[in-house]
């Protein structure tokens, strides 16, 4: 899937506008890790997000823009289920 980057929670390593290829394939296999970038669905409103796993514990999983002045991420709305993980960016 390809997924365009908009706002800017994760400058300065995603910029808008930016294009990405998610895939979904990598977590067939193994679990999502920390410092896996991810499209999400964000929990309160299902919008798609572009953030950075920071920390796992009990299947749950924190997300961060890599710009957190400029982000709304899991210190906003808590930890997600695996279910809320698109699929993580290879390219």
């Amino acid at each position: 899937m390809r997924f365009v980057v908009s706002g800017h929670s994760m400058e300065p390593n995603f910029q808008e506008g930016q294009t990405v290829l998610v895939s979904y394939l990598p977590y067939l296999f193994r679990p999502p890790k920390i410092s896996d970038v991810v499209v999400i669905k964000d929990p309160r409103s299902r919008r798609l997000l572009l953030k950075r796993i920071t920390n796992t514990k009990s299947k749950k999983y924190f997300v961060a823009g890599d710009n957190p002045k400029s982000s709304t991420d899991s210190r906003t709305f808590g930890s997600i289920n695996k279910e809320n993980i698109l699929g993580k960016v290879i390219f």
